[in-house]
C-alpha cells in the first residue's frame, strides 16, 4: 500500500468515525474529549518533526560557517568568482563598477591607500635608498636583513636551479593544454585584442600569427591549472622558508623590442612578491604608497636574467618599463 492510499484510507476511517458520532447525538464537546489522545499524538508527531527540521538547518548552517572560514574554501570561492565575472564580461560590462573606489558616490575622495599604510609605517623606508644585491643567501639574511626593515632585495643566484637554458615562452605555451585554456584575470597589452575575455591560446595566436615589430602583454593566473603549469618556469627560491606555501596567483610579463617611455603598473595583491627575470631585462619602479610619497625614495633599477626580486609591498608600488633591447620575460610569483 502506498502512503497516498494509506492516507485515505485513514481520512475515510475518521470521516466515519465522525458521522457515526454525529449520528449517535454526541456534541462537538463529547467528541473533542474523544479525540483528544489522537489529536494530542498527532501535535507531537508534527513539533517532533519541525524540531528535527529545525536541528537539521541549524547543523548545515553550522557546517557551511565553518567551511566557508577555511583558506581553501575562501581561496576556491574567489577563484569562481573572478572566473565567474570574466565570463559575464560579454553580457555585462561591470568594469567601471570595478575600477570605482565606491559603488556610491559620497561627495567626498577619500584615498584608499591611506588605509592600507598610515604615516608612522612611513619610517621603515625612509633611508631605503638604493636596491641591495645579495647571492648565496638565506631566508634570514632576505628577511631579517631587508625584508623587516621595509627593503627590497635582489638575489642574484635565486634561479640557479632553473632547467631552461633556451627558453621559447610562446612555445612553451603552446604545448601545455592547461594553460591554453586559461583565462587571464588582468591583462594589459598594446595589441589590439578581440571581444573579452580572451583565453591565452588566442593571446599567443595573435602574437604570432603576424609579424608584430614591438609588443607587450603581462597578466595574471588565477585558474590554478594555470598556476600550477607556470610554477615549472621559476622554482621555488633555495632560500625560501619551507614554511611560507605557494601562491594561489602568479603573473606573467613578456614584451619583445618596446620602446616606450611610460611604466606599466602591475595591481598586485598585497604580501610578499617574488619576481624572477627568466630572460632579457625590466626596469623596475618602485614607488612608495600614499602617504609616504614625500618620505621616502622612489627606486628605479634594472632586474637582468637570473635575478629575483622579492619586496614586501605594503609600503610599494610595483611598476616596469619593457626593455627595448629584445626579448624579455618577467615571471611574478
Amino acid at each position: 500500500m502506498t502512503q497516498r492510499e494509506k492516507f485515505e484510507l485513514i481520512n475515510s476511517e475518521v470521516r466515519s468515525f465522525y458521522e457515526y458520532c454525529k449520528e449517535a447525538g454526541m456534541t462537538d464537546e463529547e467528541m473533542d474529549i474523544i479525540c483528544r489522545p489522537l489529536t494530542s499524538a498527532v501535535r507531537k508527531a508534527s513539533v517532533k518533526r519541525w524540531t528535527r527540521i529545525f536541528l537539521l538547518f541549524i547543523m548545515i548552517l553550522a557546517i557551511g560557517y565553518t567551511v566557508s572560514q577555511t583558506e581553501t574554501f575562501q581561496w576556491h570561492a574567489s577563484a569562481v568568482a573572478r572566473i565567474l565575472l570574466i565570463k559575464l564580461l560579454p553580457v555585462w560590462d561591470w568594469t567601471p563598477l570595478y575600477y570605482n573606489k565606491c559603488l556610491i558616490d559620497r561627495g567626498q575622495t577619500q584615498n584608499m591607500d591611506s588605509e592600507i599604510v598610515s604615516q608612522a609605517d612611513c619610517i621603515s623606508c625612509e633611508a631605503v635608498k638604493h636596491i641591495t644585491r645579495i647571492s648565496s643567501t638565506s631566508y634570514n639574511e632576505v628577511f631579517n636583513q631587508h625584508l623587516i626593515r621595509g627593503a627590497p632585495v635582489i638575489v642574484t643566484d635565486a634561479n640557479r636551479d632553473w632547467h631552461f637554458t633556451d627558453l621559447n615562452l610562446t612555445q612553451f605555451l603552446r604545448k601545455d593544454e592547461r594553460l591554453l585554456d586559461s583565462v587571464p584575470c588582468r591583462l594589459l597589452t598594446n595589441i589590439r585584442i578581440g571581444q573579452q575575455p580572451m583565453d591565452l591560446e588566442e593571446i599567443v595566436a595573435r602574437i604570432t600569427s603576424i609579424n608584430i615589430p614591438n609588443w607587450f602583454v603581462h597578466f595574471q593566473n588565477c585558474d590554478i591549472k594555470a598556476v600550477k603549469a607556470f610554477r615549472i618556469l621559476a622554482p621555488r627560491p633555495y632560500f625560501l622558508s619551507p614554511h611560507i606555501p605557494p601562491s594561489h596567483f602568479n603573473w606573467l610579463l613578456i614584451s619583445n623590442r618596446y620602446d616606450t617611455h611610460r611604466y606599466k603598473y602591475l595591481e598586485l595583491d598585497l604580501g610578499l612578491i617574488i619576481m624572477s627575470q627568466l630572460k632579457g631585462k625590466t626596469i623596475i619602479q618602485l614607488k612608495p604608497r600614499s602617504p609616504c610619497e614625500d618620505e621616502c625614495f622612489i627606486l628605479n633599477f634594472d632586474l637582468v636574467e637570473g635575478e629575483t626580486l622579492i619586496l614586501g609591498n605594503l609600503l610599494w608600488e610595483l611598476e616596469y618599463l619593457p626593455d627595448k633591447s629584445g626579448g624579455k620575460y618577467g615571471y611574478d610569483h
